[in-house]
């Protein structure tokens, strides 16, 4: 949460002439409802679920940008599907720093509304903690410093060299 998945994400699906999805957008529209809505009426569990339908459902889709919600790589096999389906980066940043972008964020999260600084610190800390291992099963680990467009195209352009434009 607040890493810049979303913002980093179309910015790269625009230089690389892809479509970008938002799944967390994409479930919404499908179902209908909000995250939160879908969390609050039916549960984590089902939400979950519904992650993983959306990965499975992208298997024979053309290249793409996929930005997650920060949850869906840590439920179920979610991290192996993702990585099955292309190249996966971490966008790998400090507890601190993510607490200063979601306190100045312009889009309200309702599960971290009202925390203080500090308690967000240490909310962020404990996420990060538990989640630790499958973020880092990601094909690559980006430092705050290389989460840029020009390394992550550089990178992915190695990576998968078809994808260059000429």
């Amino acid at each position: 949460m607040g890493s810049g998945k979303t913002t980093l994400g179309k910015k790269i699906a625009k230089k690389m002439d892809l479509p970008f999805i938002d799944s967390d957008r994409e479930i919404e529209k499908r179902h209908q409802k909000t995250i939160g809505d879908i969390f609050t009426e039916n549960g984590e569990s089902f939400f979950r679920t519904l992650e993983t339908e959306y990965i499975t459902s992208l298997k024979d889709k053309e290249e793409f940008v996929l930005a997650t919600g920060g949850g869906m790589p840590c439920f179920g096999k979610n991290m192996e599907l993702l990585n099955e389906l292309g190249t996966t980066f971490y966008l790998d940043r400090s507890p601190k720093e993510l607490a200063n972008r979601l306190c100045n964020a312009k889009t309200r999260r309702p599960l971290i509304d009202g925390m203080e600084q500090e308690e967000l610190v240490s909310f962020i800390e404990e996420r990060l903690s538990a989640r630790d291992e499958y973020y880092k099963s990601a094909d690559v680990i980006l430092d705050r410093d290389d989460q840029s467009v020009s390394v992550i195209e550089d990178l992915t352009n190695l990576l998968h060299p078809h994808l260059q434009k000429s």
